[in-house]
């Protein structure tokens, strides 16, 4: 019944979306993610406690409420676009859409090793894979599965018609090998909280961040260059920004190694959110992972100052 009703909105919704005219689907996005500061109260307390993780020291009070409920209006624009870019002819969606570097994407291509692109949930994060696919490059992501398999079909789906792979399952590693063997480009984003079995523990905004080892990992084996990308939204349009290769310097110590090259996509990470904070998701517990022997392993943060005095405005 869910997957039922489910479909029904994605159906529904989805053809208001895609038919609105773009300024009235960015209006809408913004009164939607509007909506969901105000009633998910829940989510809007993680994203005031992240900001204040982050930005405590550097903003004030009012500042760190703003750029929560700027990320909350972001997320609702970019959900109004998804349903939009998907299917924008080629004129109208590089009239709105550009890229910059893309010189050294092509140099790396050049080699034949493929592309390791590392990103984050940063502007409409789906428009890099949508963007290169639509160049004709070939391009992959890894996936997890969403809960509601009518979400997961439409979502899988509307990125596989548009020629972008999706790697999922039990066999990543091996699958993301053969891909890169093919000159393919394979994205991933580290930016969201890792279990402490799969991830390690580097600096993010100050504070230990449990990150996923898997593209250190995967750099390491296959001695292919990681490309930072990111996107943030420009009025109306975006700029997708490739930036050079990062520098991996490969010695006898794996794990010296796949902490200090995940210490540095993590850096880049905090890096470009600095930029456009409120084009970020911060309503995810990025921190929530902990040390052992830390105070707050397995303790749920407490409610911060700005949580408590918080105003939904």
């Amino acid at each position: 019944m869910r997957d039922y009703f489910g479909s029904i909105f994605l159906k529904f919704f989805g053809g208001i979306f895609r038919f609105l005219p773009h300024e009235g689907g960015l209006f809408l996005g913004r009164w939607l993610g509007r909506m969901g500061y105000l009633l998910a109260r829940r989510r809007r307390r993680m994203a005031l406690d992240n900001l204040e993780k982050a930005f405590g020291r550097e903003k004030t009070p009012d500042g760190i409420r703003r750029i929560a409920r700027r990320s909350f209006e972001h997320l609702g624009m970019n959900v109004t676009e998804y349903f939009r870019f998907f299917h924008l002819d080629e004129a109208l969606f590089w009239r709105m859409v550009r890229f910059e570097g893309e010189e050294n994407l092509k140099k790396v291509l050049e080699e034949g090793r493929g592309v390791l692109a590392l990103s984050a949930h940063m502007g409409n994060w789906e428009l890099i894979s949508l963007g290169l696919a639509r160049k004709g490059y070939p391009v992959a992501v890894i996936s997890k599965i969403p809960g509601s398999r009518q979400v997961g079909r439409f979502w899988i789906g509307s990125r596989e018609r548009a020629g972008i792979r999706i790697l999922r399952g039990r066999r990543l590693l091996g699958e993301g090998i053969r891909y890169l063997k093919e000159g393919g480009i394979l994205g991933f984003v580290l930016d969201q909280n890792a279990r402490r079995s799969e991830g390690v523990f580097v600096p993010f905004f100050g504070r230990e961040a449990c990150t996923l080892r898997s593209l250190a990992v995967l750099a390491r084996r296959t001695r292919v260059p990681v490309v930072p990308v990111f996107t943030y939204r420009e009025g109306r349009n975006h700029r997708v920004v490739f930036e050079k290769p990062l520098d991996q310097e490969i010695t006898t110590d794996l794990e010296g190694d796949v902490l200090r090259w995940t210490g540095a996509y993590t850096a880049w990470t905090e890096k470009v959110i600095r930029l456009h904070p409120e084009q970020w998701t911060w309503l995810h517990q990025r921190w929530r992972t902990r040390p052992k022997g830390s105070p707050e392993a397995g303790v749920q943060s407490p409610e911060s100052g700005i949580q408590r005095n918080e105003k939904a405005d």
